[in-house]
């Protein structure tokens, strides 16, 4: 007899793309099993900005960074900040993005971004029919980009005609238009863009919580760490930190910024680093703005949650074991302070690790060494917003009925 468990599909990672995963799996018949080695939504999906941005199909990697790398990397007020010490190691995936940041790359990224986001909605809506609770956190009433300077606002043209080109929703708005939808921006704004289909969540961890409920109360989820991934001819062997073992045939890996490390045991080397974000919280009665806003030269968001006001963001590339930087969390609050005047203490703050390739792009699809393996991860700032498309996708590619244009997304693409 064997002395390891079985299961049909094993989901590593329980943020909300491998809930997501899981769910859609369930639906079409799968036995499930969802693997976490804290709690749902612990991570990135806990501490992100709140945001369901169904705009945001524009990578970070743009041909404008070669202009602006002496101030992103040097300036006391940048939002973008490398950790020096790791240099020699996070040198590879820089070449990797620099390599990137080109008109065709930018454009044609951007192209599978919004082919991505264009059922964002749509594919989150079947995971609603048995958790119609989860829909009465969803906030629909847009989001917004503010520009301080006039000037800022001009040099985005090009931005807002790409999305524009895309079929993204938007609105470009005058300062007193914004102030109007906003009026505690009332002496920081010149105008903005918004994004009227966007919504923002009440809380996003109670959001994928709710979402999980069928799995958790069939007793489909296990609270372990998978620290190995062995190939075998009967399927795939899963081994826990703490000795138990699952074998599964077949497995979804949805462990975020942790993902790399199983992958490189199939033999996939895929350039996923960190971004590592940050958010401060104000506990406030009434929260001085309606929807998630963007001071779009300070590179957060200012997202009213339930009791609270959120302010999340900004860019520091460093390691998974670094201590919190204070200097990023003064960065945040001192601009929320100057931006909205609020005088009370930060209640909490938060570090998490965004999953992050070269290209902006995440990872969907079969491992191109091991087909049994399905990828899930790399979503970067937008994978509570591409949660429910990326279990559809998931979901197709075990029935091997996945687009075509897929194929952008898949791991084999850091090998040609």
């Amino acid at each position: 007899m064997s002395d390891f468990e079985r299961t049909e599909v094993a989901v590593i990672g329980a943020g909300a793309v491998g809930v997501a995963c899981a769910l859609w799996l369930r639906r079409a018949g799968h036995e499930v099993t969802l693997i976490e080695r804290e709690t749902i939504a612990s991570g990135t999906s806990y501490g992100n900005a709140s945001t369901l941005a169904d705009y945001g199909c524009l990578p970070i990697a743009r041909p404008e960074i070669w202009g602006s790398i002496p101030t992103l990397l040097f300036s006391p007020a940048s939002p973008f900040v490398i950790n020096w010490s790791r240099l020699p190691r996070l040198s590879p995936w820089l070449m990797r993005f620099l390599g990137q940041c080109n008109a065709t790359r930018f454009r044609a990224n951007s192209e599978v971004l919004a082919q991505l986001l264009s059922s964002a909605y749509d594919d989150y809506q079947p995971l609603f029919d048995e958790t119609p609770d989860a829909t009465q956190l969803i906030q629909r009433r847009g989001c917004l980009y503010s520009y301080g300077e006039a000037k800022n606002l001009n040099a985005a043209h090009g931005d807002i005609t790409l999305r524009e080109q895309l079929g993204i929703q938007q609105q470009v708005l005058t300062a007193e238009e914004m102030i109007a939808l906003e009026p505690a921006m009332d002496g920081h704004t010149a105008g903005g863009v918004l994004f009227p289909s966007s919504s923002h969540l009440d809380d996003p961890q109670v959001f994928v919580e709710t979402l999980a409920a069928p799995l958790l109360n069939e007793g489909r989820m296990v609270q372990a760490e998978v620290v190995a991934l062995t190939q075998r001819s009967e399927g795939l062997l899963l081994r826990y930190a703490d000795g138990r073992t699952l074998l599964a045939d077949r497995v979804v890996l949805a462990g975020g910024a942790w993902s790399a490390g199983l992958a490189r045991q199939v033999g996939d080397r895929i350039p996923l680093d960190t971004e590592r974000g940050y958010h401060v919280e104000f506990d406030l009665e009434q929260s001085p703005l309606t929807r998630p806003t963007c001071p779009v030269e300070s590179a957060f968001y200012m997202t009213p949650l339930r009791g609270r006001l959120r302010a999340a963001g900004t860019v520091e590339l460093g390691s998974l074991n670094d201590p919190a930087n204070p200097a990023r969390l003064r960065y945040i609050e001192s601009r929320v302070r100057h931006i909205l005047g609020l005088k009370e203490a930060v209640a909490r703050s938060w570090l998490g690790f965004r999953p992050t390739l070269p290209d902006s792009l995440p990872v969907i699809g079969p491992s191109p060494r091991e087909p049994r393996l399905i990828y899930a991860f790399g979503h970067q700032h937008i994978g509570l917003t591409l949660a429910g498309v990326t279990g559809r996708l998931v979901s197709e590619c075990l029935a091997k009925s996945s687009p075509e244009w897929l194929k952008s997304c898949s791991a084999e693409r850091f090998s040609l």
